[in-house]
């Protein structure tokens, strides 16, 4: 047979693409691989060694579930957003001047809308960005389908698989010998019910509202700890979360003390 020159060149650009899309399939796997191979860490909150990375600590952060009761299932309106000055704890370590975060958008349950993850995310960074003074600029980096935690250089928020009874999940790497944040995680738990009422007053009483505990995780990227007092019950950094509840959404006076005090 024999080929004309427009089916050679078509015959070489068809190989081109093949190598590539072979290239980028054996890096994805040798990615994943990379993950898989990485030493499960305890989902209990508290301080670890990273297993891999001899000089690094990782800070796990469970956020439980605080059992409510309620007899309606419609839309709660006119909810309190009551205020705290119980100022909140640094948890130890600073971030760069500059932080690139990676959202999976696939991960999300529609009953929050994927398309809703970036303005969730971007609300809740605004806020602690406003308080801490903006001595920290979080930046959004290109999406990722990545949905567990590793030490991968990619800052990931998703929804996955956590287990027992936590809302959410994150993991913070710094270095040790200086505190110097260099990975962070956030995996939001996809077996509890989500939605998210994009209100301040109004939340669905039967599901956890996407942004009231996703301001709590980012509270631990800029710096800050749980509380569990009977003083901070208010505060967007109470250890606990709840159904129908939005007042995390916004900052507490102790919220925005927490962060000022923060060092960078």
């Amino acid at each position: 047979m024999v080929y004309s020159m427009d089916m050679r060149k078509n015959t070489l650009r068809l190989a081109s693409v093949l190598v590539a899309v072979l290239l980028m399939s054996a890096a994805h796997a040798a990615s994943a691989a990379h993950a898989a191979n990485q030493p499960a860490l305890p989902e209990r909150s508290g301080t670890y060694d990273d297993p891999n990375h001899p000089g690094v600590k990782v800070r796990v952060f469970v956020h439980p579930e605080r059992p409510t009761k309620t007899a309606s299932s419609a839309l709660v309106c006119n909810l309190a957003d009551p205020d705290s000055v119980a100022p909140v704890s640094a948890a130890g370590w600073k971030l760069p001047a500059a932080w690139t975060y990676n959202l999976n958008p696939g991960s999300v349950p529609s009953s929050v809308g994927s398309v809703n993850l970036p303005t969730i995310v971007g609300n809740g960074f605004a806020d602690w960005m406003a308080a801490a003074s903006s001595h920290v600029s979080f930046t959004r980096g290109a999406n990722t389908t990545i949905a567990r935690q590793a030490y991968d250089g990619k800052n990931i928020i998703a929804w996955g698989r956590t287990s027992g009874q936590a809302l959410g999940v994150t993991y913070v790497r710094y270095y040790t010998s200086t505190g110097q944040v260099v990975d962070v995680d956030t995996i939001m738990n996809k077996k509890f019910p989500w939605r998210w009422s994009n209100s301040n007053t109004c939340a669905e009483p039967t599901a956890y509202d996407a942004e009231n505990i996703m301001t709590h995780e980012l509270g631990h990227w800029l710096g800050l700890d749980d509380e569990y007092d009977a003083a901070y019950v208010d505060n967007t950094m109470y250890g606990y979360g709840a159904k129908g509840e939005v007042k995390k959404n916004t900052l507490t006076i102790g919220d925005v003390t927490g962060a000022m005090s923060l060092t960078y």
